[in-house]
């Protein structure tokens, strides 16, 4: 009845954010433009926040056009009632990772050899973490311990938290 009425070609109050119907407001480009730009500038942790229905999800699916064009290696974290190990597996899914994804250590040492490349050939990696309010302890703290990966550049690995 909505799509009749104003004469829409798709329905834009569909369950799943999609990006093509965000209103890009000045704010949303201004929280995208920070996003990228902390992800240029390596600077470690971003936060995006915003009360429930403000578009953070939304903006979050915007940033991998940003990503993929600009060959920006990235894992996505959606699924956040998970344990510090299923993180892991998760971030070795995302980033393909050539190691056994159920070890820590082998994701950890595949992982460190994947930032330290991409470093070299003048690039970042990014872990996007949405809902991140409802992270468990354990996994914000293992997330917050994946941010020392560093070199006298600045931080291999760009982490960004919504919520």
């Amino acid at each position: 009845m909505c799509n009749a009425f104003f004469g829409f070609k798709e329905s834009p109050f569909n369950l799943s954010p999609d990006p093509a119907f965000l209103y890009r407001s000045a704010q949303h480009e201004e929280a995208l433009a920070n996003l990228i730009y902390g992800v240029q500038s390596r600077k470690g942790f971003i936060v995006l926040t915003g009360e429930v229905g403000t578009g953070k999800t939304t903006l979050l699916e915007c940033l991998p056009d940003y990503l993929y064009e600009h060959r920006v290696e990235f894992a996505f974290l959606f699924t956040l009632r998970i344990k510090p190990e299923e993180m892991y597996e998760m971030i070795a899914y995302d980033l393909d990772l050539r190691c056994n994804r159920s070890s820590k250590t082998e994701i950890i040492d595949a992982l460190n050899d994947l930032l330290i490349q991409q470093a070299n050939q003048g690039y970042t990696v990014v872990l996007i973490v949405d809902e991140a309010h409802n992270l468990a302890w354990e996994v914000l703290e293992e997330i917050r311990m994946l941010g020392n990966f560093e070199n006298r550049t600045g931080k291999l690995l760009q982490v960004i938290l919504a919520g």
